[in-house]
This record gives structure tokens, sequence and C-alpha cells, in this order.
């Protein structure tokens, strides 16, 4: 090759990763599906460790499923097969290089997306007592990045309709799945389908007057929300919370403290229910509160993914102070 052909040559690699977003652009597609971890361990009483964390039942569903579905295989079947899974969780065991359990992680590692945590111990002994006190920063680790990656998605094609009519409603920014294409208006009010018929998602968006998040406001704010906004087939029959199926907490989002609350639904004097997920802020310049909520109804199959699935678009909800929308608050 001349100097010259060599010069075009590697130019032309310099900006095919320029332009792509560098080396990251080159990796292959990671495989698997949603919530699925490859856990990597050649310690046994490590992997069940590690196992019985990630396999824990995920809270709020009405009936027991694990938070991820879990494969195991020893760190010497680890090869450029198994390297493209999404979500790698690596346990090494070695009491001479540490001195306590720690985790650390890595995006994009061998494909993407991708989620590589490596969780480094000098023992199952000393594994046992950090999972226990632990353990929620790896699976928060991991469902983090399952949420993220259905944003991604979220943002490659979502209902650009519902979003308008969501900011015109309330000045807030959303990302809704693009298969949510029945809607219901209401007094503040605003509820999305996919309208399945043997599994549906759906998610409601709605705000009332307030300054303060407050668990046992919310409950009351949303029984009264959904008693006027979904009633049932007859009269005296409306969506409400189970009662003391809801556990709640802050944390933050964006840069902002919201509260998120996990619970179970039903359908007063009929058998229909399911599980839902809600993410409350405060809007302060309006004093109100604005709730995105998800919820599901799938009798007899699997709820987790379905939830989670659309639990994603509520961490894209962006108030934009001073907007007003074209309701007022209740």
């Amino acid at each position: 090759m001349t100097t010259c052909l060599r010069l075009l040559f590697l130019t032309a690699i310099v900006a095919l990763c320029s332009c792509s977003g560098g080396t990251q652009s080159l990796l292959p597609k990671s495989g698997g599906r949603p919530y699925e971890v490859l856990l990597v361990a050649s310690d046994s009483r490590c992997a069940a460790v590690v196992d019985s964390v990630l396999t824990q039942d995920m809270p709020s569903l009405p009936q027991s499923e694990p938070m991820f579905d879990v494969s195991q295989i020893d760190s010497t079947r680890f090869n450029q097969t198994t390297r493209l899974a999404r979500c790698i969780v690596i346990v090494t065991v070695n009491p001479t290089v540490f001195t306590s359990t720690r985790i650390r992680y890595e995006k994009n590692v061998w494909a993407r997306p991708q989620l590589v945590v490596y969780v480094n111990t000098p023992s199952a002994a000393q594994l046992g007592m950090y999972m226990s006190k632990a353990g929620n920063r790896l699976t928060g680790l991991l469902t983090r990045a399952e949420i993220n990656t259905a944003i991604s998605v979220l943002r490659a094609g979502s209902n650009r309709k519902a979003e308008a009519n969501i900011k015109s409603m309330f000045g807030c920014d959303m990302l809704i799945p693009a298969d949510m294409k029945a809607s219901k208006k209401g007094h503040n009010f605003i509820w999305l389908s996919d309208n399945g018929a043997d599994r549906m998602r759906s998610i409601c968006v709605y705000s009332y007057s307030g300054s303060t998040l407050d668990a046992n406001r919310a409950v009351a704010m949303r029984d009264s929300v959904m008693k006027a906004n979904i009633p049932g087939e007859t009269d005296g029959m409306y969506m409400q919370t189970t009662p003391g199926s809801v556990t709640a907490g802050l944390t933050k989002e964006k840069d902002r403290t919201v509260m998120i609350s996990r619970g179970l639904w039903e359908m007063r004097n009929d058998a229909m229910g399911g599980p839902f997920v809600s993410l409350s802020t405060v809007d302060s310049v309006n004093s109100r509160v604005i709730v995105a909520e998800a919820f599901v109804y799938a009798p007899g199959i699997s709820k987790r993914n379905l939830l989670r699935s659309a639990e994603a678009a509520l961490y894209t909800l962006n108030s934009n102070k001073g907007s007003r929308g074209n309701d007022k608050s209740r």
C-alpha cells in the first residue's frame, strides 16, 4: 500500500469512529432477554450467594417472580459467545488480592448495550456478609441498566401524539411507548394503553395540588383519581388501591427528589387486578404534584417484564418549570 493510500485509509477509519461514537460503535449487539443475567463464577458457594440475591422476589407483584432470570456458568466457559450477554456478573474469589468485598462495573465491554459487574471478594463467607447488607446495590445497578436500555428503545420510536397531549395538559415532557395508542382524558388526567387482549399495559399521568411528597396522601389521591376516571363495566365498579399493598420511598432522579410507589390495584366489585408503580414529583412553581403511573393487567402470566417495560417510561417524565399546561390542578 502506498503512503498516500495508507493515509487515506487511516483518515477514513478515524472519520468512521468520530462520526459513529468511537470504537464502542464497532461492538456487536448484545444478546439476551430483558432482566436476564449471566452469572460467571468458579466458586459454587459464591455463585449461590449472588444467585440468591438476584433471584429474590421482585416486590409488589401479585405472585412470586424473581427480580432476574439467572444463567450460571463456570469462568472456564466464559468465551467470545457468552461475552455478548447484555448483563453479566463476574465473581472473583482471591484472598491474596482482595481484603474485602467490592463491586465495580463497566459498560459496553464486549457488546452494546451491556453492563458488566465485577464482584471481587476474599471468601464466600465475606461475600455473604456483604450481600446481606448491600445486595441492593447489585440489583440496583442491573435494574437501572435494563431501564436505560428500555428508555433508549423509547427514544428510537415513541407515541408523539400522546406525548403532545401530556405536554399540553401538564407542561411536561415524557416518552410514551409507541403501541399505547388508546387514550382517555379527564380532569388533570390522561390514560394511555396498548389495549392488549390477554395482557394490557397502561400509563396514567395526573396531578393534584400540593407541595410535598406524602405517601399516605398519594394513595388517597390515587384512589380518588382512579375512581373518577377508570370505571368498570357496570355501576359500582372502579379501580382502587389494594389496602396495605403500597410501599413508597424517596429517591433522586435527574437531580430532583421523587417518590416511587409500588403496590397492587384491584377493580372494586370485580375480579380484575394487578401491580402498579408510580413516580411522583413536586412542581413547586405551580404548587402541584405530578404523578406518572404504570400498571398492567395480565391474568395467569408473568408480569415482571410487562410492568418494568412500562415503568421505564416514567423515568423520562420531565416537568418544565413555569409551564402550567391547559388545565388547573384540583
